[in-house]
């Protein structure tokens, strides 16, 4: 194998000239693949070609072109030969945690080669040997391709240059293509800054509850009426609105929100409705800059009265003014409240416009909170754990670690879950994180859940107070693992007031307490 280079000359020659003739990717990386593969002892070899971001697309699959066609991330053993520019191969797939998740249960073997010219990689090329085969990779194998590979630096140097072109080209055509997008908006009366544009953000959960959420949201986009999504701080009810308008005809248009909690009356009237000032530029309100688009108001239940009353005429009318002006102007706007409270107890309580209600409450989601997602909590808490992550940045949960996160409460829901996992990441040295690396009052809360027991399980034992006191400060020191801090904290008593008690029962010595 190491003298491919010299008994193949003749064939290298060959393939150079088809190569040179050639510029389309799919062409260059068929005949080239087709080329190694005759040569190594693989049962299939897939080529990567390579973006400038290092995001990847599979091009060819057993020297023919892909059928897949979606741009993504570089991961696994890929995602490591693009970072470290240098090859690598394993013949224990399942063992290399660079494969983890990356290839199929029948592979036993994977090689992965860079093509590359001045330091740049242009793709990867990827050699599998299926289980139950004898063969394997080696070194050698490795050699023998770079130094093909080496041969072939002028067709290399002149795809890579091509594609670089090529891709330039593509970036053009879509400024251009935004460009006139704007200034068709522009000539239409409309300017819509960029700013106001969003992606979608996948939601994460396998649960039942979450399953049936992301089916109604995905109705729901696909008609124009407003709604309400109700559910406790931090839940991830924008994300909800986000992915209803991302699905729906007005996705590419804007998406603004507004939350009536952090602003005052007059405030809110401006920022919503715009103003008109002497000596001042026009302020144009959210209603206006959303026209074809969606407005999120957050928080709905701080709105006042009066505003919620002028909000109801804009949905009567379809119009509006701006604050200190005259003119009206019209938007087609659709408008999603988010609150957590019950909108529905509000009217009936007086605290809230019946008609504004009805105007609003097509459609009712209800967000569940994090404590009620069962096993969707470990999901989550695993992907915080590692969110922007590397691969070889990656950690992961003890079981005792995912006990606690599953019986914790969650007052904070996501956004808590979200904090304790970033604390727990730092804290944690090593790939594992304990439950020690959790914050107290997760490992508090859980200890509380897990001892509360329904009142008529509770059976009556005779003893004195004191006996009760000794009995209760052994079940939470053992609880909680011996830990003598976190008990004497649980316990509400001073860390010397534990020992005193521990020493009285005969449980450490005098000179420990």
């Amino acid at each position: 194998m190491t003298n491919l280079a010299k008994n193949i000359s003749t064939e290298i020659e060959e393939l150079m000239s088809k190569l040179l003739t050639n510029l389309e990717e799919k062409i260059f990386f068929i005949e080239l693949s087709r080329f190694l593969v005759k040569r190594i002892e693989a049962d299939s070899v897939n080529v990567y070609l390579v973006n400038e971001d290092s995001a990847v697309r599979q091009l060819v699959c057993n020297g023919r072109s892909s059928r897949k066609s979606q741009v993504e991330k570089s991961q696994g053993i890929v995602g490591y030969v693009i970072r470290t520019k240098r090859p690598y191969f394993s013949n224990s797939v399942e063992r290399d945690p660079l494969f983890a998740g990356s290839v199929s249960d029948d592979v036993k073997s994977e090689m992965c080669i860079p093509v590359s010219h001045e330091g740049i990689i242009v793709a990867t090329i990827n050699f599998q040997i299926k289980k139950g085969s004898e063969k394997s990779f080696s070194q050698n194998e490795i050699t023998g391709i770079l130094s093909v590979l080496g041969q072939l630096k002028t067709p290399i140097a002149n795809i890579k240059m091509y594609l670089q072109a090529k891709n330039l080209n593509e970036i053009l055509l879509k400024q251009i293509e935004l460009k006139e997008k704007e200034l068709a908006k522009k000539e239409n009366g409309i300017h819509l800054l960029d700013s106001h544009k969003i992606e979608e953000k996948k939601i994460l959960g396998m649960s039942e509850k979450i399953s049936k959420l992301i089916k109604l949201s995905d109705k729901l986009a696909c008609v124009a009426a407003n709604f309400v999504i109700e559910g406790e701080h931090g839940v991830g009810k924008e994300l909800f609105a986000r992915r209803i308008h991302c699905k729906g005809l007005r996705s590419d248009n804007a998406f603004v929100s507004v939350d009536c909690s952090s602003l005052n009356e007059q405030m809110l009237e401006t920022e919503l409705f715009g103003e008109e000032k002497a000596l001042s530029p026009v302020k144009r309100g959210l209603l206006e800059i959303a026209n074809g688009g969606t407005i999120v108001i957050k928080n709905v239940t701080g709105m006042s009265i009066r505003i919620q009353g002028e909000l109801f005429n804009f949905l009567e009318k379809g119009s509006a003014t701006r604050v200190g002006g005259c003119n009206s102007y019209s938007s087609n706007v659709r408008i999603i409240v988010t609150t957590n409270k019950n909108l529905q107890e509000e009217v009936e309580e007086g605290a809230f416009r019946e008609d504004f209600y009805y105007s609003i409450a097509k459609m009712t989601l209800k967000i569940p909170a994090l404590r009620e997602l069962g096993d969707d909590i470990e999901l989550l808490a695993n992907h915080y754990l590692n969110k922007n992550r590397n691969i070889d940045e990656l950690k992961t949960l003890a079981p005792c670690a995912i006990k606690l996160l599953s019986e914790y409460s969650w007052p904070g829901n996501i956004r808590e879950l979200s904090s304790v996992m970033e604390r727990a990441y730092i804290l944690a040295d090593g790939i594992i994180v304990e439950k020690d690396h959790l914050m107290d009052k997760v490992f508090e809360g859980s200890v509380n859940v897990s001892n509360q027991q329904p009142e008529e399980e509770i059976e009556f034992v005779e003893m004195t107070l004191e006996d009760l006191e000794q009995r209760h400060i052994c079940l939470t020191l053992d609880r909680l693992g011996g830990n003598k801090t976190k008990t004497a904290k649980t316990l509400g008593i001073t860390v010397k007031t534990l020992y005193n008690k521990l020493h009285n029962y005969g449980m450490i010595e005098q000179k420990e307490a």
